[in-house]
Formats: structure tokens, sequence, C-alpha cells
């Protein structure tokens, strides 16, 4: 009895031990799980980065706003799709999306690559923020469908939330695109300078947002008659800047070029 008590303590340490080692393993090569690639048949070379968006503020997820520049820089898209509404910007002059995505956005200008906007959402009674549901993903991969025909052959990069990627990947697959392995994947994220800096337009464009999502979709929000008073509940417009104050703090981290948050 004895004897067959200590395998059983023998087996289940070696379980623990390889179940640490594992999450041990995923977590230090976090980074190589969110890139993806696919060749469509119109000749366009595609890769799918899932980001974090506020995660990357932090350094315990292992995967900082740095690399996820590198990895842009080391990609070199001839343009950039990114998680953001199209009608947010053509509307009201803002990038919607996530902060990853404001910084990509501004990247992108500083660097003349040209970039596209490709996220949908809507807000109606059955809405909830920082979900995402199939008929968002349908809707995400026909705007990149849409888009994919003003750029053929040529090397795209799709930079959304890494809820989508494999959503997005696997739709490009189903619309007759090939998954390619990806050789070079952790020299993706591979510093090239020593001291880094925040795009130029940063705080400029993150101000715009926390403006837009603070006092413009909370007023049309409450001017939409389809919406009920819970949902109208939950978009108040931030008329004593607790939103903006928060929000803002971000901007000093751009200013001084800190990549995490105290």
């Amino acid at each position: 009895m004895k004897q067959r008590t200590k395998k059983v303590i023998i087996l289940v340490s070696v379980i623990l031990v390889l179940i640490v080692l594992t999450a041990v393993t995923l977590y230090v090569n976090l980074k190589n799980f969110t890139v993806k690639k696919v060749l469509m048949t119109d000749g366009q070379e595609i890769y799918l980065m899932g980001t974090f968006h506020n995660e990357h503020f932090k350094q315990y997820a292992n995967y900082s706003i740095e690399e996820m520049i590198n990895a842009i820089n080391n990609i070199a898209p001839d343009v950039v799709f990114i998680e953001a509404r199209e009608n947010s910007f053509v509307e009201y002059g803002v990038v919607d999306g996530p902060i990853d995505m404001c910084i990509a956005y501004c990247y992108c200008m500083d660097n003349n690559i040209p970039v596209e906007m490709i996220d949908y959402w809507k807000i109606d009674n059955d809405f909830k923020v920082n979900t995402t549901t199939n008929e968002r993903d349908d809707c995400i991969h026909e705007n990149i469908m849409e888009k994919l025909n003003l750029y053929e052959n040529q090397r795209i990069l799709v930079i959304c939330g890494f809820g989508h990627l494999g959503a997005q990947t696997n739709r490009l697959i189903e619309s007759g695109g090939q998954s390619e392995y990806i050789s070079h994947m952790s020299s993706l994220f591979d510093k090239e300078t020593l001291d880094f800096t925040y795009p130029s337009q940063i705080c400029d464009i993150w101000e715009q947002r926390v403006l837009f999502y603070g006092h413009t979709v909370p007023k049309l929000v409450q001017a939409d008659d389809t919406l009920n008073e819970d949902t109208k509940a939950s978009w108040v417009e931030d008329e004593n800047n607790t939103f903006y104050n928060r929000q803002m703090k971000y901007c000093k981290l751009f200013q001084n070029n800190k990549l995490y948050m105290d």
C-alpha cells in the first residue's frame, strides 16, 4: 500500500512539474503565438498580429509596446489594417480603437505607411463592452476582404486584439488563403535601437479618442430613441472629467517614453 501511495505521489509530482514547465515555456514564448501568416490567391502576403491592448503596459504581460512596434517595423508591410472603425474616423476624425491601435496608427503616420480601419461594432440594447461576437468577426472579415481588393500583390499587416486573431486567420483560410509558417518568428520582436520613443502624434490622437468616448459617444447614445434606459445609463457624459483624467495618464508615459504603468 505504501509503495502504491509513493508511486502516486511521484506521478502527481511529475505531472505538476510538467504543467509548470509548460506554463513557463508558454509565458516566455508568448509573443510567438501572436503572429500568423496567410497567403491569398490574389498575391497578398498577409500577416495577422494579435495584441493585448492595455495589457501591454503591464510588465507581467511579457509583450511591450516597443516589441509591437518592432514587429511592425520588421514585417515591413505595404499597408496596415487596424482594429478601429472607419466611420468614426471619417465622421469625427478619431481613431476609436484600443490604445495599441492608436499607437500603431501614429507609428504608421510617422513612417508613411498607409492605414486602413477594419473594425465593426455598434451600440444597441444588446451591446456589451470589451466583448466580441461571431457577427463582429464576420463583419471585420468582410471589411478585410473588401480592403484587400485595393492591395493586390502587397504585404499587409492586420493588427487586431488577440481575441480576434484565430477567428480572422481561419476566415482568411476559408476564403481561399493558405497558412504559411513564419520561420523567423522570434526575431520579429527584436530591438533595433536602444532608445525607445513613442510616435510623434500619439498624445493628440489619444486625447481625441478620450474626448470622443467621454462626450461624443454619450451624446449620440442619449439622443438615440431606439436605446433603452439601461443602455443609456451605461454611456453617461464625462462631465466631471473622471474618465478624461484617468485615460490621460497614458500621455505621461508617452511624453516620458516609458513602457509601463508604475
